[in-house]
């Protein structure tokens, strides 16, 4: 049995575009400031760590020489607010990097709000999930929402041609494969 269908209730693991792909667990202890035993399902990444970190610290006058993409979370960790509101994350693996499973390939990937639409390069499949209610991803909702499909795609597209993300090209043709909202 492939080691990427231990991660239940989560879709495969490392590489793939599906939850047991890029949701990581994160706990938090900060006495006088999170409430111990609680739980918070708004979503934060990677990026969001200096900024929420320089924030714990009380670091107001700071420069970084690059662009910090990040948000802090601290809002959450205090209850005071929630970042991830209207927000949306990105992931873009233009890639194929030798493992194959569910979700594993040239993907792209957005997540806004429940939903998360993922992107397949080489087929221009799109596939739309509500996660707080099917964190498995094993309903794909996209002929169902085409709206949203279209929208969470344009979001998408836009984001990944404004930071240069890269594409990767159909091997017979050489032509690169289309952006998201493309298709």
């Amino acid at each position: 049995e492939p080691l990427y269908t231990q991660n239940a209730p989560l879709t495969c693991g490392k590489g793939s575009a599906y939850e047991g792909g890029i949701r990581e667990p994160m706990i938090v202890s900060w006495p006088g400031v999170t409430q111990p035993n609680t739980r918070c399902d708004k979503y934060v990444i990677v990026e969001d760590y200096f900024p929420s970190i320089l924030e714990m610290a009380g670091i107001t006058d700071w420069k970084a020489p690059q662009t910090v993409d990040g948000v802090s979370f601290v809002p959450l960790l205090k209850q005071t607010g929630d970042p991830s509101e209207g927000r949306s994350l990105y992931w873009n693996c233009p890639n194929l990097w030798g493992e194959q499973g569910p979700g594993i390939g040239a993907t792209c990937t957005v997540r806004q709000g429940k939903w998360k639409l993922i992107y397949f390069y080489e087929t221009g499949k799109k596939e739309l999930y509500d996660i707080p209610a099917d964190i498995s991803e094993k309903h794909n909702l996209a002929e169902r929402y085409p709206d949203v499909v279209k929208s969470l795609s344009a979001n998408l597209g836009e984001f990944l041609r404004s930071s240069g993300a890269q594409r990767p090209s159909f091997k017979k043709t050489g032509k690169p494969c289309p952006w998201p909202d493309e298709i």
